[in-house]
C-alpha cells in the first residue's frame, strides 16, 4: 500500500510540473462523446493557433513536445501526422508521424529539434492530420470553452475555424520551456444573443479561460453600455490553469425597448502589467430587448406511429415535459418516423430530413424549433426520455423570437370555406438570409388505434396538411427589422382528409372535424442542404374561424416601409377614411397600433396605411 501511494504521489508531482508549462485551450478532459468528424472526406485533423501578440509574450520560449489527443485508432496504418508551422498550407518548421496504439488517450511527439520562439511569427500552429474511413471519428474536441481564432479543424479540402460551431477546443497541448510565469487569459464565446424583454432582468454571464501556466487570483471587469462605463474589482481567486471563470451581470438598465450595444473587458489580471497579451480580452455584443408585452411560442413537433410499441409512452413523456416546463408551446405530431400509417401525409415523410443523416429514422421522437441542441443531437430531433425533451425546450427558449403574428382565420362552415391572412412583423434581422413561413393545419380529437393504448386512443395535435400547398412553406429573402409580410390564401376544407401518402383515395380518409381543427403558422430559417439550420423564430395558433394576435404585434413599428411614389389625396368623410384613386388595400389603427373598422370612427387621431401600386404610403388623420 505504501509502494502505491507513493507512486501516486510522484505522479500527482509529474502532472504539477507539466502543467506547469504546458500550454492549450482545453482541459485535460476526454469524453468519448464529443468525438466527431468534419465535412465528408477521408482526410481530418485538428490544429490549435497561438497569435502573434501571444508569441511576443512567448518571445525567447522553447517548444520541445507537444501531446494530442484523438477520437479513434483506426487511421490508415493507425498514424497520424504531426506538424508546427506558421500557415496551416505551407512547408512546416517540424513535422513527424505518430502511431496511435490507442484512441482517447494522449499521444506525445517530441520534436526532432527544440523550436524557439522568435516573437516576429505572424502565428504559429501545431496539430495533425490522418486518412481515416467515414465510420470514424477521429477528431475530438473539449466543449468547455468556444474561442475565436485559435482552433481549426480541417474540412473536405481546407482548414476552416471551428469557432461558433458548438466544437469547443482541441484537444492539443504544446509544452514550452520555463513558463511557469505566463499570465494569459482569453475571453471565450458568451450567449449575449438570448431572448430578452424590455423592462425584465437581464442576467447576462461573460466567461473567460485562463490560458496561462499560474493561478488567477484577481481581476477587473469593465463593462460598457453604450458608453457608460462600470467596473467590478474580483479578488480572492483561485482560477487554476486551463480552468474557466464565468460571473453574472444584473444590474443592466432593461427599460428601453430595442438594440444595446456592449462591450466587457478583462482587465488588471493579478494586478497591473501582469500580463502581456490582451488582445483578447475582450467581448462586444448587441443586445436586442423586445416589447414588454411579447409573445412567443414554441413549436413542437413529434414524431409517431399507431404501430409504434413506445409512442404511447412517448406522447405521456412530452406532455410531461410541456408541463414542466412552463413554457408556451404549439404542438404538431407527424405520423412519420416508423411505420406510416392512416394519418401519414407525404409532407410528413418529406420532414424525415431533420433526422441525422446516419442511424435511420425511429419513433417516438421531437424536435422543438427544429433548433439543433448539440448536447443531445447532431440534428433538432433527439428521442423523447422526459429530460430530453425538457431539454431541448429550455435550450430552444433561450433564443430570439425574431417576429410576432397576427393570424387570421374566416370560416364559412356551409361551404367549408376557409379564408386565412397571416401578418408577420420582424423585430429584427433574421439571422438567415433565406427565412420561410408556413402554415399547418392540425386536428384534435381523432379516435382510433394506437399499440399499447387500445383501439379508442385519441389522437391530437395530427398534421393534416398545409394551407400553403407546399411542405416547405413560402421563401422570403433577407428579412429586416421593421418589415412586415402579409400573406393571404382561400381554401376548401373537405368532409374527409385523405393520407396522401398511400395512392388509392378510397382509403385512409380522416373525416376532417371543423371545430376540432386550427391553423398553426410558424416563420424561421431555411437551408435545403443543412438539417441543423432550420431554426423557427416564433409561431402562432388558431382555431378555425377564430384569429390571434400575439403581444408585441404593433403595426405601428412596421410603417417604414417603401413609400408610394405618386401623392395621394386621403380624407374623412361621415366618419370614414376614403382614398381619391387607384388602390389595392386600406387600413385604419388607432394609435396603439390595433386595426380598426373603417367605418363610424370616433373622434381622434389615426394610422393610416393604403397599398397602391404595389407601395405604401402611411399617414397621420383627425377624425373629428
Amino acid at each position: 500500500m505504501r509502494k502505491i501511494l507513493l507512486s501516486i504521489a510522484s505522479l500527482l508531482i509529474f502532472a504539477g510540473s507539466i502543467n506547469a508549462t504546458n500550454i492549450g485551450y482545453s482541459k485535460d478532459d476526454i469524453d468519448r462523446f464529443n468525438t466527431f468528424r468534419l465535412g465528408s472526406s477521408h482526410k481530418q485533423g485538428q490544429a490549435i493557433r497561438f497569435s502573434h501578440a501571444k508569441l511576443q509574450a512567448l518571445k525567447g520560449k522553447t517548444i520541445d513536445f507537444a501531446e494530442f489527443v484523438v477520437g479513434s485508432k483506426n487511421t490508415t496504418d493507425n498514424n497520424i501526422n504531426v506538424f508546427l508551422a506558421t500557415t496551416l498550407t505551407g512547408t512546416p518548421i517540424a513535422e513527424g508521424t505518430l502511431e496511435v496504439k490507442r484512441g482517447l488517450t494522449k499521444i506525445k511527439w517530441t520534436l526532432d529539434k527544440p523550436y524557439t520562439i522568435t516573437g516576429e511569427e505572424e502565428c504559429l500552429y501545431i496539430g495533425y492530420t490522418a486518412e481515416i474511413g467515414t465510420t470514424y471519428n477521429l477528431l475530438i474536441s473539449d466543449k468547455s470553452y468556444d474561442i475565436e481564432g485559435c482552433n481549426f479543424a480541417y474540412s473536405n479540402g481546407t482548414w476552416v475555424d471551428t469557432y461558433g460551431m458548438n466544437r469547443g477546443s482541441a484537444l492539443i497541448f504544446v509544452n514550452a520551456e520555463n513558463t511557469d510565469d505566463y499570465t494569459d487569459v482569453i475571453v471565450g464565446r458568451s450567449k449575449f444573443d438570448g431572448y430578452y424583454k424590455a423592462g425584465e432582468e437581464c442576467k447576462l454571464t461573460p466567461c473567460f479561460i485562463n490560458a496561462g501556466t499560474t493561478a488567477i487570483n484577481s481581476f477587473d471587469a469593465i463593462i460598457d453600455v453604450e458608453g457608460k462605463t462600470t467596473t467590478k474589482h474580483f479578488a480572492d481567486l483561485n482560477i487554476e490553469p486551463k480552468e474557466g471563470y464565468s460571473f453574472d451581470l444584473t444590474d443592466l438598465d432593461t427599460s428601453k425597448e430595442g438594440k444595446r450595444d456592449i462591450n466587457v473587458t478583462i482587465a488588471n489580471v493579478n494586478g497591473a502589467d501582469k500580463e502581456s497579451d490582451t488582445s483578447d480580452n475582450s467581448l462586444t455584443a448587441s443586445l436586442f430587448f423586445y416589447p414588454k408585452n411579447m409573445e412567443r411560442s414554441l413549436l413542437l413537433e413529434s414524431f409517431t406511429s399507431q404501430t409504434c410499441p413506445k409512442c404511447y409512452i412517448g406522447h405521456q413523456n412530452i406532455a410531461d415535459a410541456i408541463k414542466t416546463s412552463k413554457q408556451d408551446i404549439i404542438e404538431v405530431t407527424h405520423h412519420s418516423g416508423y411505420n406510416p400509417d392512416i394519418f401519414t401525409m407525404q409532407e410528413d415523410i418529406t420532414y424525415l430530413f431533420f433526422y441525422p443523416g446516419s442511424g435511420g429514422t425511429f419513433a417516438p421522437a421531437a424536435m422543438v424549433n427544429r433548433h439543433t441542441y448539440a448536447n443531445l443531437s447532431s440534428s433538432p430531433i433527439v428521442q423523447t426520455p422526459t429530460n430530453n425533451v425538457l431539454s431541448t425546450i429550455y435550450n430552444a427558449a433561450t433564443t430570439k423570437p425574431y417576429v410576432s403574428f397576427n393570424l387570421e382565420t374566416k370560416l364559412n362552415e356551409s361551404t367549408r370555406e376557409l379564408k386565412v391572412k397571416v401578418q408577420i412583423l420582424a423585430h429584427t434581422d433574421a439571422p438567415s438570409k433565406q427565412s420561410i413561413f408556413n402554415l399547418f393545419l392540425v386536428q384534435d380529437g381523432i379516435i382510433a388505434s394506437q399499440t399499447n393504448a387500445g383501439e379508442n386512443y385519441t389522437h391530437n395535435h395530427t398534421f393534416r396538411g398545409t394551407v400553403t400547398g407546399n411542405a416547405w412553406g413560402v421563401l422570403v429573402n433577407d428579412v429586416k427589422a421593421g418589415q412586415m409580410f402579409t400573406w393571404e390564401k382561400t381554401i376548401t376544407i373537405p368532409n374527409s382528409i385523405h393520407s396522401s401518402y398511400y395512392t388509392d383515395e378510397t382509403k385512409n380518409n380522416i373525416k376532417a372535424v371543423l371545430e376540432d381543427m386550427s391553423v398553426v403558422a410558424y416563420m424561421g430559417s431555411f437551408d435545403q442542404y443543412d438539417n441543423t439550420k432550420h431554426t423557427i423564430y416564433n409561431c402562432c395558433k388558431a382555431r378555425l374561424g377564430e384569429s390571434y394576435k400575439q403581444g408585441g404585434f404593433n403595426v405601428a413599428t412596421a410603417i417604414n416601409e417603401p413609400e408610394a411614389e405618386q401623392t395621394l389625396n386621403i380624407f374623412v368623410n361621415n366618419g370614414k377614411v376614403c382614398v381619391e384613386g387607384d388602390y389595392s388595400r386600406l387600413s385604419v389603427y388607432n394609435l396603439a397600433g390595433a386595426q380598426v373598422e373603417n367605418a363610424a370612427l370616433a373622434k381622434g387621431v389615426y394610422i393610416v396605411k393604403v397599398i397602391a401600386g404595389g407601395k405604401q404610403t402611411t399617414k397621420k388623420i383627425l377624425v373629428r
